[in-house]
């Protein structure tokens, strides 16, 4: 963890906070240490938001652990929610787009996972292509979704109007190959990660003008805070708009390099509870005011 910066952040009023690699330990757990510091925050007047990948249900889980329903930035960026649950704005999707995406994987072999809104639409939070076979790490997630997903064998002719990111599971080199298919049609943003809670990596594929960045900015203008009064906190890839856009980007000690040398200021792991001190750096900022 670098030193508190010289000049800490002053009028910061909004704090997003990505969960994976971030706000949960690689155990999948919210410190004690963490949780404290949160309600800290929040009972400090900071507005407290989470900007993940996730979906919104196992996003929930993580505010269980927290104890406090909390407004979401999810699945990228393609879902926004209030702190009671209620959808205020998704980005899905045409229908054509997914079919094209579909058509990608299934020359590779490869199954899409379409995530949902099922809060704001009902059905299942994630439709699984069954036309192809599925492989181990596709096995995996759809074990671990539980009843919370579902398979079509011809989604293609499902015709999905409401898919907010489409995902793959499979090895580094087959989905890197899937993504250069899938970035050459222009329309999408594509991210490449090790995945953090199945086996191998993960490809997601958003609509190409939607990040964390800008369903941040949606929720911030919705609960009327500037965007310079946002800090934004993450570790991957994903999270580099949100951290490059905010007004002060923070990026954790087990970040990549990239997400450290556009961060502002690297504070300590998600292991080590690296957003007790930067919360701490906040609110201090803020009761100095």
């Amino acid at each position: 963890m670098n030193a508190p910066p010289d000049n800490a952040p002053s009028g910061i009023a909004l704090l997003a906070i990505d969960v994976d690699g971030t706000l949960v330990t690689e155990a999948n757990e919210v410190r004690p240490d963490t949780r404290e510091a949160v309600c800290r925050a929040q009972a400090g007047g900071l507005e407290v938001v989470l900007a993940t990948g996730r979906r919104y249900r196992t996003t929930q889980g993580v505010m269980e652990q927290l104890g406090l329903p909390l407004p979401a930035v999810c699945l990228g960026g393609a879902l926004t929610k209030s702190a009671a649950g209620e959808t205020l704005h998704s980005e899905p999707f045409a229908a054509k787009q997914v079919d094209a995406l579909l058509r990608h994987a299934r020359r590779r072999g490869l199954p899409l996972i379409l995530q949902r809104d099922s809060d704001g639409r009902g059905g299942p939070d994630f439709v699984v292509d069954a036309g192809v076979p599925w492989n181990e790490e596709t096995e995996y997630y759809v074990c671990v979704g539980g009843e919370s997903g579902s398979t079509d064998r011809a989604p293609e002719r499902t015709g999905y109007d409401d898919i907010l990111v489409v995902g793959a599971f499979g090895s580094q080199e087959e989905l890197a190959g899937l993504e250069r298919d899938f970035v050459g049609d222009g329309a999408f943003a594509t991210v490449l990660v090790p995945s953090k809670r199945t086996p191998g990596w993960y490809l997601e594929t958003i609509l190409g003008h939607v990040s964390k960045w800008t369903g941040l900015q949606r929720l911030a203008a919705h609960l009327g805070v500037s965007e310079s009064a946002v800090c934004a906190v993450g570790d991957a890839a994903n999270d580099l708009p949100m951290i490059r856009g905010a007004g002060f980007g923070v990026a954790m000690g087990n970040a990549s390099p990239e997400v450290k040398e556009a961060a502002d200021w690297v504070t300590g792991s998600n292991d080590e509870g690296g957003l007790v001190p930067l919360i701490e750096l906040l609110v201090n900022a803020a009761s100095s005011r």
